[in-house]
């Protein structure tokens, strides 16, 4: 499959926004590294790989936070 340049663009402006993501939670707390990653619209999965938890438990650490 031959991706279009507008694919390409979209795929390389998401990796970007993967490493702006790392960058910004750098040397933060995990609870920081969550609220950070989740305020910039990441998804759970990406969320617990990046702050070494599981997605789940990193969803419910947030809850816990906020409740």
């Amino acid at each position: 499959m031959v991706k279009t340049e507008r694919e390409i663009l979209a795929e390389m402006s998401g990796k970007l926004d993967r490493l702006i993501g790392l960058f910004a939670t750098q040397g933060k707390t995990q609870d920081e590294q969550i609220r950070i990653l989740r305020g910039m619209g990441f998804d759970w999965n990406f969320i617990g790989a990046a702050s070494g938890l599981k997605p789940d438990a990193a969803r419910k650490r947030l809850e816990k936070k906020k409740g």
